[in-house]
């Protein structure tokens, strides 16, 4: 019988009964999207005494709101000091701004009952007008002017156009054509080994990869009017930890990390360098602004990164005929430096030895095994129980 208690008490030990805390969100999380920060409020079932902060900041003051002591609770989110994430939407064309919120109703650890939410504010894309004036020579005696527009409105009647329109009239040998330009669909890749390469899902520190930074134009068949200068480039980690790359004027700010770059054509730029990471942290992703902007008047295109490094780092100012568009590279897990990638087996070595990684199997099979453990550890149970309770008597004879 004792034998049995003991069994009994082992196969109870993991049942465990214990106090949960007696609070709650009542209905969903109202957010509001501003145009420098994002809000999110909620309402709880009683006083609230935990913590509202952005996953990975808990440390930031600004990214964390701490026991109200009330039942109602908000949350100011600013886009410069909590390292929300920033996307380029191509369809429909804005930006999505993107950060996880925790909630945690323990004044000092994170339980069950506690909630994360991924919050989602979406930025639609303004249609901006830009216009240039352009002169083609037709013939000796005859001078078109054409009028490019960038984007989907037409140029706003006033004072200026007024004035250009009767010069027109006056002047029969000059016509003047209007047509829109769209911007081109940026993007950014780092790559395996060079601009031919494969997107890089995993990698090694120390291997060479290539950035490339390209930009599509909406109608291939015509040559696009713009530059593109890759700057204000950052790498990060999922801590929101983050080092510039390039400065506003596309330069490199650490050369021994990345080299400046070099532009292959109008649109398109990369360079090659090694892969880094931080310190204790396994994936790394890069986010760089691309600046569209006119070419000269002869087609020659005008970089700010043209004189690096002799350009002085700090802010530039905006002209009227620049664009900038976000661009995220895709994220990437890095292997430290005495790791090694063996990419036809999707295992790890160290040291000339493969790393045990985890075994996959077919959810069928799984299933299977599963199954059978559990009928394998019931009849033990049973088995076990009924040895408990029964008495056996043996006699042995001995033979004469």
């Amino acid at each position: 019988m004792v034998n049995c208690a003991i069994l009994l008490f082992l196969f109870n030990v993991y049942i465990v009964f214990a106090d949960t805390i007696d609070n709650g969100l009542i209905g969903e999380p109202y957010v509001q999207c501003g145009s420098e920060s994002l809000s999110i409020r909620f309402k709880t079932q009683s006083a609230f005494e935990g913590h509202a902060y952005v996953k990975g900041h808990y440390n930031a003051k600004k990214c964390r709101t701490d026991a109200t002591l009330e039942s109602s609770v908000n949350l100011t989110v600013p886009y410069t000091d909590c390292d929300v994430v920033r996307q380029r939407s191509n369809n429909p064309r804005g930006i999505m701004i993107t950060t996880t919120i925790i909630v945690s109703f323990h004044p000092m650890f994170i339980t069950k009952i506690d909630k994360s939410y991924k919050v989602q504010c979406f930025y639609a894309e303004v249609a901006k007008t830009v216009t240039q004036q352009l002169d083609v020579n037709v013939a000796s005696n005859m001078e078109k002017s054409v009028l490019v527009v960038i984007g989907d409105e037409e140029p706003q009647s006033n004072a200026s156009s007024l004035a250009q329109n009767d010069a027109f009239a006056r002047n029969p040998a000059e016509e003047r054509f209007t047509y829109n330009v769209p911007l081109p669909e940026c993007k950014y890749q780092v790559l395996t080994d060079s601009k031919s390469g494969e997107p890089v899902k995993f990698a090694t520190v120390g291997q060479t990869v290539y950035h490339e930074w390209s930009c599509e134009p909406a109608n291939k068949t015509e040559k696009s009017p713009f530059c593109a200068t890759v700057h204000s480039c950052s790498v990060k980690d999922e801590t929101g930890k983050e080092v510039q790359l390039f400065d506003e004027n596309g330069c490199a700010v650490d050369r021994f990390l990345i080299n400046n770059l070099e532009y292959t054509s109008e649109l398109t730029g990369g360079q090659l360098s090694q892969v880094f990471k931080f310190a204790d942290q396994p994936s790394v992703f890069f986010q760089c602004q691309i600046r569209l902007s006119l070419k000269e008047e002869n087609g020659v295109c005008k970089r700010s990164s043209d004189n690096c490094p002799a350009t002085l780092r700090g802010k530039r100012s905006v002209k009227s005929d620049e664009n900038e568009v976000d661009v995220l590279s895709q994220k990437m897990t890095i292997f430290d430096i005495d790791e090694q990638i063996d990419s036809s087996q999707g295992r790890r070595w160290e040291g000339g030895k493969p790393i045990s990684s985890d075994v996959c199997i077919a959810p069928g099979t799984a299933s299977g095994l599963i199954a059978l453990f559990a009928s394998m550890l019931l009849v033990s149970l049973i088995s076990a129980c009924l040895m408990c309770f029964r008495h056996q008597t043996v006699n042995v004879k001995l033979a004469s």
